[in-house]
């Protein structure tokens, strides 16, 4: 190479290696000083990107995160909410339950209907306050409009869960599907021969949930018919109710004798109760005559707990009232001493001449906290093949509603009824509570995999931008020395055109 004095190739070349040494050198300095690989697209173009995507993944569930556990703090409110108002159920029940007894005085009952209207008026009182950062949660709006909210649990559209608790306000809750089963008479011209019912079918079916039938077994207590009783088709009903969603209730069975009409009962004929002679051959009443039916009601009731049944007199509308209350069968039979009579409408009890027996089945409520269907009971307990069953009406006053605004315990009949809608309020609480807790269940899951998404997305985000800083500390480092050798270099070169001037001084 040639000794020049206008182009110092050495010393450019000297220049362009330190200019190089002094860029690795700030980017090390730059990256120990943040922290960060890529500080600019430079860095890493690719990497830069899918840096940023994996932080817009990050701080997506970051707040989907806030969102879970600000959805877990409304149902623990809620939580806290539909406990008390448990409690102020059982204590409404407690007092239903007293208030059923008959032999109450006034004075007391109106003791135990104030109570009862206090206590429903506190349980309305924490559903009207029951809110979550003003959001109400048991119930607004329309009757039947409890909460639904949606909770953004993903960084991406459509990652949501709802938050759903049913309306809880006492217009709504206590609300069920009900049906009340048809009572059936069988009759029967034979003095021995048992009035048979049709039934049960084998083809009963409720919310497509067959009924079986070797589930239709004696109740134990009805002299004819025992296995087609009230009490044997609830038993049976109730067997698949966890299945169904039905659940029977026995309702009292009440038969009716209209004793002013017919020809009334001679003395020559026996009237047999439930397989109990109540009244022999010593005595007549006439039809219309209210001191022989009262001497008759006497009768019978001196035999209830034989028969299961008890007697009372309406004498307004001219009616016995026959009352089974645990639903049993009410079997009535009319012989002449012992032999056939000619008909049981000579005491004003419905039916065809010649037949001296009757039996009743009574009558049982089917229940469920939805609509449901009831299919083959025709000629059993419903009038139709299929029955569809509607949820009682919302609201106060609104004809057939259960809820808990129309429950009253103003007479021990009403009081038996408001024991029947606590229950149902008690239930449909512990239905609501059991779907708090399995949402709040879901959401610690939720917010659990949460965190372990953000933690993996957080590593591999750390994996492509992080610095090491073990490598840009020694890369600082090196950039250093060479920076310094660079810098010596750099000025040796710069003196090489000197070399030149030497040569000129000696011509």
């Amino acid at each position: 190479m040639g000794i020049g004095i206008n182009t110092n190739i050495v010393g450019l070349r000297a220049q362009f290696a330190l200019s190089h040494t002094n860029k690795n050198f700030n980017t090390a300095l730059m990256r120990l000083s943040t922290g960060l690989r890529i500080n600019t697209p430079a860095d890493d173009v690719v990497g830069l990107a899918t840096s940023t995507n994996l932080m817009t993944q990050i701080r997506g569930l970051q707040q989907a995160r806030l969102n879970i556990n600000s959805a877990m703090g409304l149902l623990n409110v809620a939580e806290g909410y539909l406990s008390q108002l448990t409690e102020v159920a059982q204590e409404l029940r407690a007092v239903a339950v007293q208030a059923a007894e008959d032999s109450l005085s006034s004075s007391v009952r109106g003791t135990l209907e104030s109570r009862f209207d206090s206590l429903r008026n506190e349980y309305d009182r924490l559903t009207d306050n029951a809110d979550f950062n003003g959001v109400t949660i048991l119930g607004s709006g329309a009757y039947g409009t409890g909460l639904s909210s949606v909770i953004q649990v993903g960084p991406d559209a459509n990652e949501t869960l709802t938050v759903s608790i049913a309306d809880t306000r006492i217009e709504a809750i206590g609300r069920v599907a009900v049906y009340t089963a048809q009572t059936r008479t069988a009759t029967s011209a034979s003095a021995t021969a048992e009035a048979a019912f049709a039934g049960p079918n084998a083809g009963i079916t409720i919310n497509d949930v067959a009924v079986p039938i070797a589930d239709f077994t004696t109740d134990g207590v009805s002299n004819v018919g025992s296995s087609e009783s009230a009490i044997a088709y609830t038993r049976a009903i109730n067997s698949v109710s966890q299945t169904s969603g039905v659940r029977a209730t026995v309702v009292a069975n009440v038969f009716t004798i209209n004793y002013d009409a017919g020809a009334g009962l001679e003395s020559n004929q026996h009237l047999v109760l439930n397989g109990v002679t109540v009244k022999a051959t010593d005595m007549a009443v006439a039809a219309g005559d209210d001191d022989g039916v009262s001497t008759l009601v006497s009768l019978i009731n001196d035999y209830s707990s034989d028969t299961g049944v008890t007697a009372s007199i309406d004498t307004t509308s001219n009616k016995i009232l026959l009352t089974a209350t645990d639903g049993r069968n009410i079997h009535l039979q009319l012989s002449a001493a012992g032999a056939v009579s000619g008909s049981y409408n000579v005491f004003g009890v419905t039916g065809a001449v010649g037949n001296t027996q009757v039996a009743q089945r009574g009558t049982f409520r089917l229940e469920a906290d939805e609509a449901f269907d009831i299919v083959g009971a025709q000629n059993e307990f419903t009038s139709a093949a299929t029955e569809s069953v509607a949820m009682d009406e919302y609201g106060d006053n609104a004809a057939g509603t259960t809820t808990l605004s129309e429950a009253n315990v103003a007479t021990a009949s009403t009081a038996g009824y408001a024991i029947t809608i606590m229950e149902n309020v008690i239930n449909q609480l512990q239905t609501r509570r059991a779907d708090v807790g399995s949402l709040l269940n879901r959401f610690e899951v939720a917010e659990q995999e949460m965190g372990v998404r953000i933690e993996n997305l957080e590593d591999s985000n750390s994996m492509i931008r992080d610095s090491d800083l073990a490598e840009e500390t020694a890369n600082l480092t090196k950039f250093q020395v060479m920076q310094r050798a660079g810098m010596a270099v750099l000025s040796q070169a710069n003196t090489a055109p000197a070399m030149a001037l030497e040569l000129l001084r000696k011509m």
